[in-house]
């Protein structure tokens, strides 16, 4: 999927382990908040980006506190802001959320849109699945309405993707006819066991 959807995209980043200073702030480094980084937006979009936060050894973990990064679409090669901000310290853990400028560097001025968790809520069911047999459901589910089975990408194959209710996932569909790609929103609206359903919402136009 173009990097351009990572603006609308949740992604957050999970509980990660912590080093203390001599202080007793628990701290990162920035290595560590850009693997993190590449690892939650990597479960959202299917591809893994390339972001730098810089070579600092000991950045505090605060919550609220941000960290500046540089996130590149290694098929395009365009350039986004990004930031990387702390939502919590739980014990010798951390979470933060990512947030991505809905433009590349160098286009026009924008508000970055920010990239809500992606956790599911302490209440509901997940169940974990690959993104192919998301896909391959979507396809399903889609054949009998346009006559023909369109080609359905959700990710890498060897991506997994944790669903639960109300979870949107954001895949593009592929027109055999004519090789247009279309955005598709998949929305979870219930789970039961190993079985789950969901809606769909396929762009009007291509490469919306």
């Amino acid at each position: 999927m173009p990097i351009r959807t990572l603006a609308l995209l949740p992604a957050a980043i999970g509980l990660l382990g912590l080093s203390a200073c001599s202080f007793g702030t628990p701290t990162v480094t920035a290595a560590e908040v850009a693997d993190a980084a590449e690892d939650a937006l990597e479960s959202e979009i299917g591809s893994r980006p390339e972001i730098d936060c810089g070579e600092d050894d000991s950045i505090a973990v605060e919550e609220g506190a941000a960290v500046d990064c540089l996130l590149n679409d290694p098929e395009t090669g365009s350039e986004f802001d990004a930031t990387v901000t702390f939502t919590g310290v739980d014990g010798g853990e951390w979470n933060a959320d990512v947030e991505v400028a809905s433009e590349p560097n160098g286009g026009e001025p924008t508000e970055p849109a920010e990239a809500e968790s992606s956790a599911p809520p302490a209440d509901s069911t997940s169940l974990q699945i690959e993104a192919t047999r998301l896909a391959d459901a979507t396809a399903d589910a889609l054949e009998p309405q346009l006559g023909t089975r369109p080609e359905i990408d959700c990710g890498a194959d060897d991506l997994n993707i944790t669903i639960y209710v109300d979870r949107q996932t954001y895949c593009s569909l592929i027109d055999p006819a004519t090789g247009d790609e279309y955005e598709v929103t998949i929305s979870v609206t219930s789970i039961e066991g190993d079985q789950f359903e969901f809606d769909i919402e396929v762009a009007e136009t291509p490469g919306a």
